[in-house]
């Protein structure tokens, strides 16, 4: 199989290769503190700028539908997930739908109860991609629970990248998840970037402040990738019913809309 060769830079990307000598793509961890439909339409974002610097992207989304409240479905249909692949039920090729040039998707929604239940079985996703010669240069994994046993199931090339808000209680989550995500890359510094706030120097305290927390309770050490200006919007949850749009009942009443500039930093930042 000819894996991605043509796009430059492709091998550092990749660095690992299978038994059989074929590259296999880098897993890009972009776990959120945001609320599960930010975190989704970051990963969606952040999936399609690194489309557009010429590489082969495949987005998988795990958030179950009970959790959405501004999306009344996936982001693209599909009829299979991937939590029936690790099970064995399914061919890989029917759960992995193209969307666009270079671009992929795919939910995961029923591989946690598949792990939990013990059905889901290796190999991970990165060397079924290459037994089933679907070329891929990096899966976009955006979660807002990081666990180091669901992540191992996408991959061995990992990358992974805290999205965190100035917010005390977005802090307080970020530490549970950089505690989540170290435990299967204890040497090196996790990545973090952080949006919202009033300012760059807010941006800055923030992180400092988790840096901070980060050393002293964990010995974990992380490293900045920068502040991103994010503004706030009210959230709205969809009524099945008629389909209207009504104020949230219970969870954040406001969710980030993040600006171009952050997809085009985070992108540059995993291709680099």
């Amino acid at each position: 199989m000819n894996t991605a060769s043509t796009v430059s830079g492709t091998d550092q990307a990749a660095g690992l290769r299978d038994i059989f000598g074929s590259e296999l793509c880098r897993v890009i961890c972009i776990a959120s503190t945001l609320d599960p439909d930010s975190t989704i339409h970051l990963g969606h974002g952040a999936a399609h700028n690194i489309r557009q610097l010429g590489h082969r992207v495949l987005l998988v989304d795990e958030v179950p539908l009970a959790d959405r409240k501004t999306m009344s479905g996936f982001l693209y249909p599909v009829r299979y997930d991937l939590g029936q692949v690790f099970s064995n039920s399914i061919d890989l090729l029917r759960t992995i739908k193209q969307i666009d040039d270079n671009f992929w998707y795919a939910t995961s929604a029923k591989l946690r109860p598949e792990i939990t239940s013990r059905y889901a079985k290796y190999p991970k996703l990165d060397e079924r991609l290459v037994k089933h010669e679907i070329d891929i240069d990096y899966v976009v994994f955006p979660t807002v629970d990081p666990q180091a046993n669901i992540v191992a199931y996408y991959g061995s090339n990992i990358k992974r990248i805290l999205i965190a808000s100035t917010e005390e209680a977005c802090l307080k989550k970020a530490m549970v998840m950089i505690r989540q995500m170290a435990e299967l890359q204890p040497d090196e510094p996790l990545s973090v970037l952080i949006v919202g706030g009033h300012d760059e120097a807010a941006g800055t305290a923030a992180f400092e402040k988790l840096q901070d927390a980060a050393q002293r309770a964990l010995e974990q050490n992380i490293e900045s990738l920068g502040w991103v200006q994010a503004f706030t919007a009210q959230r709205v949850e969809i009524d099945l019913d008629d389909m209207s749009f009504n104020p949230v009942t219970h969870g954040t009443p406001h969710e980030f809309v993040l600006p171009h500039q952050f997809f085009k930093a985070i992108s540059a930042k995993i291709t680099a």
